[in-house]
């Protein structure tokens, strides 16, 4: 990740949070400076393949709050099932077609669970991303030192 600083702006943190609980090679990285947070959020294809990032610059004389959540997604879940469902039923006519569909299904039902980091600007506007469910410590972790340096600023 290359950062372009301003004048006075040092880098305090850097932070990479897996995106996904199953695709591991896409990351989210994040760094605290000084004066702003930086992130790199995966543009994905069908949500397996990169195809580059997304820039998050955020001053944090901007910021009203920082928070991590967490959330069920009922509708992965449910696709995530009946693809698995319809694999198991597939693997007597046509193994390999089911096993295919049996990994299909794992995708959205593995990430079912997620953490959420929230950005919430002065105007009330939330910029949310999204992580793997096992990233929650170190997202907290990531939020408590920005929080600090919001407070640090005000």
């Amino acid at each position: 990740m290359n950062i372009v600083l301003g004048k006075d702006e040092e880098i305090k943190e850097t932070e990479n949070f897996t995106t996904n609980l199953v695709l591991n090679w896409l990351k989210t990285d994040f760094s605290l400076t000084t004066k702003r947070i930086i992130g790199y959020q995966p543009n994905t294809l069908l949500g397996v393949f990169p195809l580059g990032k997304k820039e998050i610059t955020y001053p944090l004389k901007n910021i009203a709050g920082v928070g991590v959540s967490t959330k069920f997604h009922l509708k992965r879940f449910i696709i995530g099932l009946i693809l698995i469902f319809i694999g198991f039923s597939m693997m007597g006519d046509s193994f390999l077609g089911g096993l295919i569909l049996l990994i299909i299904g794992a995708l959205p039902l593995l990430n079912s669970f997620t953490s959420t980091l929230g950005i919430t600007n002065n105007a009330g506007q939330s910029h949310l991303i999204e992580m793997s469910i096992l990233e929650k410590d170190k997202v907290q972790s990531f939020v408590n030192k920005v929080n600090v340096s919001i407070a640090d600023i005000a």
